[in-house]
């Protein structure tokens, strides 16, 4: 209602009360008009049937039919009576007068109420009102000994129903009568009510619209308006206040246009002022940019100055690494190694800034696979974050695409740079970087992901977070000095990703870590790689101990989208009760993954665990650790299979493949590396490479790592003679400098096969070097024979300590020569030579303690002779037996287990 006007506001306070009232006292009076009408009709007919049964009492005694027929006529006389009906004192019809009777009314109705009181039965047309016919008691006396039938009379009893059915035709007529006549006068009465309030708001609302039309022209600028409505003291009032305002009005606007003739002559030579200035303005604008462009090119110059002698520095002090030195200059030359790394990033970073500024930054547009880059990324800087006992973890959701256009290696540069900080500002807890789809495009094969990076660092306040984003600006002035850092890595990425058409922010909360987050809008490559289906896993259980939480969520989402069931635990003691319990029920786990931190690498608990895994329960176990200086730890070698945190698909899906299968997936080609055409050797199976530069310390720096590789080289100082070397045959890759040993390393066995491994000699081709990796034996799943039993072993020795030691021995040797011997049998087809060789080492675990081979070969040995077809299972069985008995034998000292065994019956 507040925004309704005036007239609006009048019509409805003087209409609605009058309305409701004349609406409700019509309603009120139609409704009495009606229920008298009814009423009457009510009376008429119980009036009547009274009547009517008192005068045909006589009539009803002695069944005279003329009587009643007379009786019935003079009725139907009367208004509204449509029908008389006459019924004995057993309900049945004596006579009937008038039109047939409507559907419900007359006997049935008497059929229905049976008591003997007056009552009515309505239709929708008519209605009937039954009577009861009674003996008067002065005439039941003289007249009991009159009754046709002889039967006596009694007054509690009537002789018989009077029926007259009244019509509502007229009835009927008077309601419509009434309702049309109420209708009427309730339409009268608001036509007038209407007409008052339209003339009443008409009186008021009037000078009130003058009045905003007067205001109207005033705000238009005719200030000579004056009003004048004739409507009353109240008005008057109001008209003069209008009228003397627009007259000052008029006095303020001629004094105004001549303070603003004055201004305008001012602001004239103002701007001539002003015009002067712009012109110094844009000379000085001109020698700014030139002044910039110069200083661009200065940078530009000045860096790639810079790398070229860096470059041999780094290069050379690898080399020097390499060879035997005192500890001291060692640690001199660590020194200066990641000196120059720091400087490389800084010049790096001008580098990029400096292209950035100066507009001439081409981005590539390319396939290429997101979780590459981000699994790369967090490989690289794991040690750092290792260092500091944080967890890295990468969390990929699964309706992440994979295959992406655009420039992998910016993208990497942004994804370096934010995980990096978020590193360097963390001191404790972890570091997170979640993948996310954001938005997706199916039409036009676009999507928008969502990559943030969360700490648990330092964090940030507002006006920290308001600048951060700013070329050479940290959070804190002692910033650089404390962590590092130029302040140009933020700045870069910000400028890469609205470059690629996103956006980048960032959410912190100071002392309660920052999470810093970029969008990245990319077409979907359809020119990828078909990745193979990685469903050689699926069904298999695998149990999980993991300390660090948002680690074993990443490890268990990936076990999970392969298809496996993960069982997670808690505790060491939780995991060997939970793996014993499972074989007890012949549905053993296919592989126990143990993650632990820095600080378990040499607890003894977790040795005894994966020991009573790999030994007692021949459970193959997969340990997962921080990145390690040396992976020489007691934990890590009594493992089955080993990799550092954080996990990347395709190590954790081979090294599984080959724990649970004992399928070495590392002979395959890694999918998502391109497959460059390799150029074939030229003599015993070694590449020739060319190396290319102009500058003498770089060129004699890749001539010696390509020395130290041992491949055949040649170098060249110009791009001319470069040219005249490979007309020939073209390159196939190239290196940017400044470039590391590794790298090298890598180029070479990426395009040419050829693995080099520095300086040692025995360089052997790719394929080679994989095949040489371990042979492992799937996980037991049901529960196993005592693998050794050192009382057992003396009591088969007559309870001699000294002869069981001895014989176990010997079992040891004997093992050593029958493992190739039943392999290669077996191979050969050679069954009766295999039957001979199992013969003698059942009977040589006949006296020795070893329970699960001594079963083995016995069940071989009966498969043997009698041809079964599981003998190749059994064999398996056997061999794996024979190993797990070498493994325990290694790993054990077995020795003083007899010789205490001696002393402890000694002391009993």
């Amino acid at each position: 209602m507040r925004r309704w006007g005036i007239r609006k506001k009048v019509l409805v306070v003087t209409l609605v009360p009058t309305l409701l009232t004349t609406l409700l006292l019509g309603i009120f009076f139609t409704y009495s008009w009606v229920r008298n009408i009814e009423q009457l009709l009510v009376d008429r007919g119980d009036s009547l049937s009274r009547q009517l049964a008192a005068g045909s009492e006589y009539g009803m005694f002695t069944a005279n039919r003329s009587l009643l027929s007379s009786l019935s006529n003079a009725l139907l006389e009367e208004q509204d009576v449509r029908s008389i009906t006459f019924y004995d004192s057993s309900r049945n019809r004596l006579l009937h007068t008038g039109p047939t009777l409507e559907s419900g009314l007359g006997a049935a109705a008497l059929r229905i109420h049976k008591t003997t009181f007056d009552h009515r039965q309505n239709n929708q047309a008519s209605t009937a009102f039954v009577t009861p016919v009674y003996l008067q008691d002065l005439m039941i006396d003289n007249l009991l000994e009159l009754r046709p039938d002889g039967l006596g009379g009694s007054s509690g009893e009537p002789i018989g129903w009077v029926s007259v059915e009244m019509s509502h035709i007229r009835t009927e007529k008077e309601t419509y009568k009434a309702l049309l006549i109420s209708l009427l006068v309730i339409l009268a009465g608001v036509i007038l009510s209407l007409l008052i309030a339209v003339r009443l708001s008409r009186s008021f609302t009037d000078p009130v619209f003058e009045l905003n039309a007067a205001v109207a022209r005033l705000k238009e600028g005719k200030l000579d308006t004056r009003v004048y409505t004739g409507a009353g003291p109240e008005f008057e009032q109001l008209e003069s206040g209008l009228n003397a305002m627009a007259e000052e009005l008029s006095k303020a606007q001629a004094e105004m246009q001549q303070n603003i003739d004055q201004a305008t002559e001012d602001l004239r030579e103002t701007l001539e002022t002003i015009e002067i200035q712009n012109i110094e303005l844009d000379f000085a604008r001109k020698e700014a940019l030139e002044a910039s462009r110069i200083k661009s090119e200065f940078l530009a110059n000045m860096s790639h100055e810079i790398r070229t002698p860096l470059n041999g520095i780094i290069g050379f002090t690898e080399l020097l690494l390499k060879g035997p030195m005192p500890r001291q200059q060692r640690d001199h030359l660590n020194t200066i190694r990641k000196s120059s790394e720091i400087l490389l990033t800084i010049i790096n970073d001008i580098l990029d800034f400096s292209k950035i500024e100066a507009g001439k930054l081409i981005l590539d547009r390319v396939p290429f696979q997101l979780r590459d880059i981000i699994e790369d990324v967090m490989v690289m800087l794991a040690p750092a974050a290792h260092a500091k006992n944080l967890d890295l973890v990468p969390l990929i959701y699964n309706d992440v695409p994979d295959n992406l256009m655009g420039d992998p290696l910016r993208v990497k540069q942004v994804i370096t740079n934010l995980v990096n900080n978020a590193i360097k500002f963390t001191q404790t807890g972890e570091v997170v970087l979640r993948a996310s789809l954001e938005e997706e495009d199916v039409e036009n094969h676009r999507v928008t992901l969502r990559l943030s990076i969360t700490d648990s660092g330092v964090g940030l306040s507002r006006a920290q977070q308001q600048s951060l984003f700013n070329a050479f600006n940290q959070a804190d002035a002692s910033t650089a000095r404390q962590y590092g850092g130029t302040g140009l890595g933020l700045a870069i990425s910000k400028r890469l990703v609205e470059e690629m058409g996103g956006k980048i922010g960032l959410e912190s909360e100071l002392g309660k870590g920052s999470t810093f987050w970029f969008t990245l809008s990319s077409e979907l490559s359809a020119s990828g790689e078909a990745m193979p289906p990685r469903d050689a896993l699926q069904g298999e259980r695998v149990i999980y101990l993991e300390h660090q939480k948002t680690t074993g969520l990443a490890v268990e989402h990936l076990l999970r989208d392969w298809g496996m069931t993960v069982d997670r635990v808690a505790t060491p003691a939780a995991m060997q009760e939970q793996v014993e319990e499972a074989q007890k029920s012949q549905a053993g786990y296919a592989v126990a993954i143990v993650g632990i931190t820095r600080h378990l690498l040499r607890s003894s608990q977790y040795c005894g665990l994966i020991r009573n895994l790999e030994l007692d329960r021949d459970c193959r176990t997969l340990l997962l650790t921080p990145t390690l200086d040396t992976h020489d730890t007691p934990v890590s070698e009594l493992a089955s299979g080993h990799l550092t945190k954080p996990v990347s698909r395709d190590p954790l899906y081979d090294e599984l493949l080959l724990l649970v299968h004992g399928i070495n997936a590392g002979q395959q080609r890694l999918p998502g590396k391109p497959a460059y055409p390799v150029p074939q050797p030229v003599a015993g199976g070694v590449p020739r490479i060319l190396a290319v530069d102009d500058n003498e310390a770089n060129l004699k720096l890749v001539m010696t790592l390509l020395q130290d590789c041992q491949v055949e080289a040649e170098g060249a100082a110009s791009g001319f003679e470069a040219l005249s070397k490979a007309r020939q045959q073209g390159f196939s890759g190239y290196l940017a400098k400044p470039i590391s040993s590794s790298q090298l390393r890598e180029t070479i066995e990426e395009y040419t096969g050829y693995a080099c491994h520095g300086g040692n000699g025995n360089q052997l081709p790719v394929a080679e070097i994989r095949d040489t990796r371990r042979r492992i034996r799937p996980s037991t799943r049901q529960q196993q024979r005592e693998c050794v039993s050192v009382d057992e072993s003396i009591e088969l020795a007559a309870g001699k300590e000294d002869l069981a030691e001895e014989l176990f021995s010997m079992l040891l040797e004997q093992l050593h020569t029958d493992l190739p011997e039943i392999r290669a049998r077996w191979q050969q087809n050679d069954l009766d030579g295999l039957l001979d060789i199992v013969h003698k080492l059942h009977g040589a675990t006949r006296y020795c303690g070893v329970p699960e081979l001594r079963e083995a070969a016995n069940r071989l040995e009966t498969a043997l002779k009698r041809a079964t077809p599981d003998r190749e299972y059994l064999k398996d069985q056997l061999l794996g037996a024979m190993e797990r008995l070498q493994a325990w034998s290694e790993q054990t000292d077995w020795q003083p287990m007899f010789r205490g065994h001696r002393h402890r019956v000694s002391a009993d």
